[in-house]
């Protein structure tokens, strides 16, 4: 299959650019001047310093060089030799400090072919036909009614177009009151036709406009950095490049028990559910679409937190197959681990927090448990991934799994969340043990709703990574199975399968298979294997010169993946010492991934 993929996209290529050629060659050259962003906030503007906060983390992530200006300090700060920038962000509500001559400056480096986005709303009005729009009353900003609810009318990311998210999720976008004039794609608008994001072109330069404080939110950190590629005439992003899929509670003590829906669809309890359908039906899946499983493992769902521990829950669960008994959860473990991963999710499920445990060393005796068991139950290598029981966990039972199981190497905990119980945590080393680190998942279920495709999406353009988790259980945490409305997954009564396909399995099989389609070149992965690539891509280093039809790109490594957004007036495209992955059209920009061949990597123009 990827030497089809490969085969055919550069084909797809050409219906981008007039003409398009890959070659090969031993060139190197060196970097003097790296290409940088402006981003300009104001630290007194506290309500916007989370936005700030997510334009670093995505710079970060993104690895896009930028300088910044605090407006604090304004004026005695300059906005001089913007020349040196090919995008400015603002990313504050206080820019209307700006006087008229620096408001021509900026107007000028736009007009001249740079790229400005207002990630933050604000409002200059001697920047007013910069944005498009104009305040409709100077006494009242915000607009009191219609800014609610959030639609986006066309793929400013794959997938994106259509996406509707209600007002009961964005209650209210804290929207400036706009008039709008002039020319002006809108890419989002509220669900009462309010524009909430939109694009233009101004002169030889691009401006996207956010009329929100929504980039305040973590999870919405990729469209930071879709905002900056999309006003760039020129855009480089390296990106890991992984998707891991996590089944928590997986494999876990099941009992011979019937649950509503289960035995109405299958007339089976949950023990012969999880063998007989449950874990062939994602074998299924894995072998159609190429994924790679990595699983949490509970030895005891509820057993004690104190000595001595056991493994009777474990052994509960059993089927009859050919005449003979056979235990669930061993059985499932003992074949899923050749082809994916067994991670940890604790000897029983209560999350490794001290007041859950009493003392660290109840912690610790339960760990070295684990790791007797694992060797005695044929489980293979000793697990390299910990997934914390209810996404919690506290510095203590960080420190118990360091001191007592050192295969561990990786948490994947919560990308959002509370800090203080192990959640809201970045791609990176632990912050409370370094010798950890941290692949935190961000999203969940089996059925992904519009919120939670705009989370995916989000995370793609992020990092180019998609890490997501499920439950064999899913299914059967209804309304009326769960009094926490928090802890609900399956809100529609939905079966499995159902009689037209229409159960959680179909609509998660659905969604892979459109993800895939819109994002050809992800690579399913192991979470283990998602810790080696995290690894290598942290020491990856990356240079950028952008000539008026070149670009090109320094690294310290070969067969590195790059997003390479260029606006559309170009036609021709020449690549030198990559391969082209995939290619797609944007509203402003072409976007073409490459794989590196060299350290050195040419693209020319025109």
């Amino acid at each position: 299959m990827q030497k089809n993929l490969f085969e055919i996209l550069p084909f797809l290529t050409f219906l981008l650019f007039a003409s398009c050629k890959v070659q090969r060659t031993e060139s190197f050259f060196s970097i003097d001047e790296v290409e940088k962003i402006l981003l300009v906030y104001d630290s007194s503007d506290i309500y916007s310093l989370k936005c700030v906060e997510n334009a670093k983390w995505a710079f970060k992530y993104a690895k896009l060089n930028y300088d910044e200006i605090d407006l604090v300090d304004y004026p005695e700060v300059k906005f001089e030799k913007l020349q040196n920038y090919y995008a400015l962000v603002f990313a504050t509500e206080f820019i209307k400090k700006l006087s008229r001559d620096d408001c021509e400056r900026i107007k000028d480096f736009v007009f001249s072919g740079g790229g400005l986005a207002i990630i933050y709303r604000g409002y200059n009005e001697n920047l007013s036909d910069l944005f498009g729009v104009r305040l409709r009353g100077k006494q009242n900003l915000f607009l009191k009614i219609g800014n609610s609810g959030l639609v986006f009318n066309v793929n400013f990311l794959p997938m994106l177009k259509g996406t509707i998210i209600p007002d009961s999720i964005f209650r209210d976008l804290s929207l400036f009151d706009f008039v709008h004039f002039g020319s002006k794609d809108i890419i989002a608008m509220t669900s009462a036709k309010v524009p909430v994001i939109w694009m233009l072109r101004y002169g030889a330069g691009k401006v996207i406009y956010w009329n929100t404080s929504l980039l305040s939110d973590k999870l919405f950190r990729g469209f930071i950095t879709q905002s900056v590629a999309s006003v760039s005439d020129k855009f480089v992003q390296p990106f890991p490049n992984f998707a891991v899929i996590f089944i928590d509670d997986f494999p876990t003590p099941v009992f011979n028990v019937r649950r509503s829906l289960i035995w109405k669809e299958f007339n089976m309890t949950m023990a012969e559910f999880h063998f007989f359908v449950f874990y062939p039906d994602m074998v299924k899946l894995a072998n159609e679409f190429g994924l790679k499983y990595t699983a949490g493992l509970v030895f005891n769902y509820g057993a004690d937190v104190k000595p001595p521990f056991h493994l009777a829950e474990w052994r509960e669960g059993k089927v009859r197959v050919l005449g003979k008994e056979v235990e669930v959860s061993k059985s499932i473990a003992k074949q899923f681990k050749l082809k994916n991963e067994l991670a940890l999710h604790g000897y029983n499920h209560y999350s490794l927090l001290i007041d859950e445990w009493g003392e660290i060393e109840n912690m610790k005796k339960a760990l070295k448990f684990v790791q007797r068991k694992w060797i005695e139950e044929g489980l293979g290598d000793l697990p390299t991934t910990y997934i914390p029981p209810t996404n919690w966990i506290d510095s203590i039972g960080v420190q118990a799994i360091v001191q007592t199981f050192p295969s561990i190497k990786v948490i994947a905990g919560l990308y959002s969340g509370f800090f203080d119980v192990g959640q809201y945590r970045e791609f990176g080393p632990e912050p409370w043990n370094e010798k950890l680190y941290c692949i935190p998942r961000v999203s969940a279920g089996f059925l992904i709703d519009d919120y939670m495709k705009m989370l995916i999406l989000s995370e793609m353009a992020m990092l180019g990574v998609w890490t997501h988790f499920v439950h064999p259980d899913d299914i059967i945490y209804t309304p009326d199975e769960v009094e926490n409305p928090e802890l609900v997954r399956n809100w529609f009564y939905l079966p499995w399968r159902g009689r037209n396909n229409e159960g959680l399995y179909f609509k998660f099989k659905n969604w892979v298979k459109d993800f895939v389609e819109s994002y050809p070149f992800i690579r399913f992965m192991t979470c283990r294997e998602a810790y080696e690539e995290m690894k290598r891509f942290d020491n990856l280093k990356i240079k950028c010169e952008f000539g008026d039809n070149e670009i090109k790109i320094n690294t310290n490594q070969k067969n590195v993946f790059l997003n390479v957004q260029i606006d559309t007036k170009y036609k021709n495209l020449e690549v030198i010492n990559a391969e082209i992955v995939c290619s797609s059209q944007g509203i402003f920009t072409n976007t073409v991934v490459l794989k590196t061949t060299d350290e050195s990597v040419i693209l020319k123009l025109d």
